[in-house]
C-alpha cells in the first residue's frame, strides 16, 4: 500500500498541475485568437448591440477577471455554455465523445494486435527478407502525414474500387478507413518498439542459459522474452492509446467523423471558447488517467519498482 501511495500521490499532483497549464494555455490562446461577437452578430450590426452582447458573454472585462472566473467555474464543474448553440459546452462535449471512443478504441485494437505480431515476427526472422521488408514499410507508415494517407485510402478504396464510404458515422463499413488512417503511425510504432524489446530481451544472458539447458524455443519466448519485454510495451500501449484519443482531430476532419476532434476544430473557427477548452480539457484529462495506468501497471509487471 505505500508503494502505491508513494507513485500515485505525487502523479496525481503533476496530474492536477499538468491540467491546470493546459487550460490556462489554451485559455490565453482563444483570448488572443480573435473577438467572438463579431462571427455571433451580423456584419450591420450596431455598436450598442455588440458592446450588449460582449457584456452578456462576460468579455467586457479584463482578461484577468475572465480567467479567475473561468477556474472557479471549473473547480464547480460548470464549463460555460456554447457561445454558437446556447447548449452546456461539456454536454455538446461529451455527446461527441463515443464516437471519437469507437474510432481511437478500434484503431488502437488494430494497432496493437498487427504491430505487435509483427513486431514478434520480425524480430523471430531478424535479418530475413521479412525482416527489412517490415522495416521499410513501418518506416514508410512513421513518416506518412495521415491527411496524407486518408486522401490516399480514400481514393483507392472509395473513389477507385467502391469498396466503403468517403464519410459518414453509423455503420462497420463507415469505419475502416478512418481508423485504418488513425491506427498507421500507432502500428509502426508498436511493431518497432516490440522488435527493438524483443531483441534486446533475447540478447540477455539468462535467454542464453535458458538455452543451453536445453528449454524448447516456444517456452522461451512465451516465458522469457515476452513476459520480460512486457514493460517497455505497456508503457508504449498505454502511451498510443492516449494520443489516438488526443490525435483523432485530423483523420475526423479527413473523413467528416463526428467526434470531439471534428467540434474542437469547428469551435475554433467559430471562436467558440466554453466548446474548446471543454474538448480540451476532457482530453487532457484522460491522457492524464491514462499515464497514470500505465504507471501503476509497473508495479504488476515489475515488482522492483515496488520498492523504488
Amino acid at each position: 500500500m505505500g508503494s502505491i501511495g508513494k507513485i500515485v500521490i505525487p502523479r496525481l499532483g503533476r496530474a492536477i498541475v499538468t491540467l491546470w497549464l493546459v487550460v490556462t494555455v489554451v485559455f490565453v490562446v482563444l483570448r488572443f485568437s480573435g473577438d467572438p461577437v463579431s462571427l455571433l452578430l451580423p456584419s450591420d450590426a450596431s455598436q450598442q448591440q455588440v458592446q450588449a452582447l460582449r457584456v452578456e458573454l462576460g468579455l467586457d472585462e479584463s482578461i484577468p477577471v475572465q480567467y479567475g472566473r473561468f477556474i472557479l467555474e471549473v473547480v464547480k464543474g460548470d464549463l460555460g455554455e456554447s457561445l454558437r448553440f446556447n447548449q452546456p459546452a461539456l454536454d455538446l462535449v461529451l455527446d461527441r465523445f463515443p464516437a471519437t471512443a469507437l474510432l481511437a478504441l478500434v484503431a488502437f485494437t488494430v494497432a496493437a494486435v498487427v504491430g505487435l505480431g509483427v513486431g514478434s515476427l520480425t524480430a523471430f526472422a531478424r535479418g530475413s527478407v521479412l525482416d527489412r521488408a517490415a522495416i521499410a514499410l513501418m518506416g514508410i507508415l512513421q513518416s506518412a502525414p495521415s491527411f496524407f494517407l486518408g486522401i490516399m485510402l480514400i481514393l483507392l478504396f472509395s473513389v477507385e474500387l467502391g469498396w466503403f464510404p468517403t464519410s459518414g458515422y453509423g455503420s462497420p463499413s463507415q469505419l475502416v478507413l478512418p481508423a485504418l488512417t488513425l491506427s498507421a503511425l500507432t502500428l509502426a510504432s508498436i511493431a518497432r518498439i516490440t522488435r527493438t524489446s524483443l531483441l534486446d530481451v533475447l540478447r540477455a544472458d539468462y535467454i542464453r542459459t535458458a538455452r543451453s539447458k536445453g528449454l524448447p524455443e516456444r517456452l522461451i519466448w512465451s516465458r522469457h522474452a515476452l513476459r520480460n519485454a512486457a514493460l517497455p510495451l505497456t508503457t508504449t500501449l498505454g502511451l498510443e492509446l492516449a494520443e489516438l484519443l488526443a490525435g483523432a482531430v485530423i483523420v475526423e476532419t479527413v473523413f467528416a467523423w463526428p467526434g470531439i476532434g471534428r467540434l474542437a476544430i469547428d469551435s475554433v473557427a467559430a471562436r467558440d471558447y466554453p466548446v474548446v477548452q471543454a474538448a480540451v480539457l476532457l482530453i487532457a484529462t484522460i491522457f492524464v488517467i491514462i499515464n497514470l495506468l500505465v504507471d501503476l501497471s509497473y508495479l504488476a509487471l515489475d515488482p522492483r519498482t515496488r520498492n523504488g
